[in-house]
């Protein structure tokens, strides 16, 4: 099933982001020379990542996408570092963004990092730039956002039909919207007051003229105060089988479409965080892409959060 994925125009940043990996792994795994290749081009001052330039933001960036959490926060440690991936409170924060999980591990939980001497700050929706490392403009930007003059739409993107009267297996929101994703709701062991789902989602996330698509198995639960969807952070147990996409863009260099696939390719993942997979990068100028994608994705919550055999679930999912 074909979607475009609605991509949005932006003039061009000081800060452009080139196409930095496209991934077609057929398991999770970890380049050997992760910590030796990206320790040497990042540092942590006083809780905040710096990156010498764009260069070795990317070259950081291909050493940790679609590495396990584990390998994540063993990397995190290595720079003495407190990401917003791991702390659970501040993710909240930035839910609305939607970071790849390798994304949030360069983030602190204020949601900064730095190259050379520009602050990189993320609020609702917009990525702020602030050159010469001033402090002061930065917290006034946070007192007042109109004050940011260097900032540029960020974020996940939702996934749309290419004409209305094609149907979707996406479910509808309100105001007529669709989501890009799959949703199974359960109790936890039958228990009314335990509300549960798990979804699974396909999403492209957009910084400035990058583009992130992937893939991700999450579980949440509905919180009573404030009454909304959050991570649910029990370990459960992901897989994805039999996963084949194309993703079709129109080339920056050639302005030619372009395709980049994968096929056949199996994940597994079990703890209490989500399995978020890349499927590509990828760079164009164009308003929008497409993305057919199909695959088994299974989870169950294991014991104690599961003694009725009822937080278990497998779907076939075609986007």
């Amino acid at each position: 099933m074909r979607k475009s994925l609605s991509i949005l125009t932006l003039t061009l940043s000081i800060l452009t982001l080139t196409v930095f990996s496209c991934k077609k792994e057929n398991e999770l795994s970890s380049p050997a020379n992760t910590s030796q290749t990206s320790l040497a081009l990042v540092s942590n001052q006083n809780g905040r990542l710096v990156f010498k330039d764009t260069k070795s933001l990317i070259e950081v960036f291909k050493t940790l996408t679609n590495i396990p959490p584990d390998k994540l926060t063993k990397w995190e440690k290595s720079l003495n570092f407190s990401s917003l991936r791991q702390d659970s409170l501040a993710n909240e924060h930035f839910e609305s963004f939607g970071f790849p999980d390798f994304y949030a591990s360069v983030i602190n939980k204020s949601g900064e990092y730095m190259i050379g001497d520009t602050i990189v700050y993320f609020n609702k929706g917009y990525k702020y730039l602030v050159p010469h490392n001033d402090e002061a403009l930065l917290q006034k930007i946070k007192e007042n956002p109109s004050l940011g003059k260097l900032k540029f739409k960020v974020g996940n993107e939702t996934i749309v039909t290419l004409k209305e009267n094609i149907s979707t297996q996406s479910i509808g929101l309100g105001g007529n919207g669709i989501d890009a994703r799959y949703q199974y709701y359960f109790l936890r062991n039958g228990s009314n007051n335990s509300k549960r789902k798990f979804v699974y989602e396909v999403q492209n996330f957009r910084d400035t003229y990058v583009g992130i698509v992937h893939t991700r198995i999450k579980q949440e639960y509905l919180a009573s105060s404030p009454y909304n969807w959050k991570p649910a952070g029990e370990s459960t147990e992901k897989k994805i089988t039999g996963m084949s996409f194309d993703v079709s863009y129109a080339n920056t260099g050639t302005g030619a479409q372009s395709h980049i696939t994968g096929s056949n390719i199996n994940l597994s993942q079990t703890d209490g965080q989500n399995l978020d997979y890349v499927l590509c990068t990828y760079q164009s100028y164009s308003d929008n892409i497409t993305l057919t994608l199909t695959g088994t994705y299974y989870a169950r919550v294991l014991p104690p959060w599961n003694t009725d055999g009822l937080s278990t679930n497998t779907t076939n999912v075609s986007w």
